[in-house]
């Protein structure tokens, strides 16, 4: 995962009159690729609309989607304020915005992964809400978002709640949900495929 806004900054300090220097190859944020690593999808943290929309554009060209990292339950990301330490109703309009910013700014589609919120109803308004600011896939781990406080099932272990992820995608029948949780082997993926109706 890359910091949008360290991106953006690094980026800035390329040597534009260098024709050999591109965001391909010039190691910004440690980003690498060539042609045959496509179908390519660029992972951002962001907590700034314009940088995160500046950093789609800027990778536009070699990545086939962008994703915003809305998951992160790490201590770093509760530190720098982004991951799923974004998650809550305070924060709702500053996701949404960074969305929008980053559809409105690529051709090539926003996805967003996230993690369950308290309640079911909350991560579906989400999913509904993120979709409308320009987001075209969601990503839901089954656990709960970060907490320090919280413990037990759900907090950052044990089994993934996939009958929640389920509910998510009975909402939203006609739009890409993609479930994460419990999976190790194939016959997991494909039973969790099946259990959740996710794509």
């Amino acid at each position: 995962m890359m910091s949008s806004t360290q991106f953006v900054h690094e980026a800035s300090a390329l040597d534009k009159s260098d024709p050999n220097q591109t965001i391909a190859n010039s190691n910004i944020c440690e980003f690498q690729t060539i042609p045959q690593d496509r179908p390519l999808v660029a992972h951002f943290s962001a907590n700034n609309p314009q940088h995160f929309a500046q950093a789609a554009k800027l990778v536009e060209p070699v990545c086939d989607a962008i994703d915003l990292n809305l998951g992160c339950p790490q201590r770093t990301a509760y530190l720098g304020h982004f991951g799923s330490y974004l998650l809550g109703d305070e924060d709702r309009q500053l996701v949404l915005d960074i969305v929008k910013a980053g559809s409105q700014s690529v051709t090539i589609p926003i996805f967003v992964k996230i993690r369950l919120l308290d309640t079911v109803e909350e991560t579906i308004k989400l999913c509904h809400q993120l979709r409308d600011a320009g987001a075209s896939l969601i990503a839901i781990h089954g656990r709960y978002r970060a907490s320090w406080e919280r413990t037990g099932p759900g907090a950052r272990d044990g089994p993934a709640m996939l009958d929640q992820i389920a509910l998510v995608k009975k909402s939203m029948p006609d739009f890409p949900i993609i479930s994460n949780g419990n999976v190790i082997t194939y016959d997991d993926v494909v039973g969790n495929q099946q259990f959740t109706g996710a794509d």
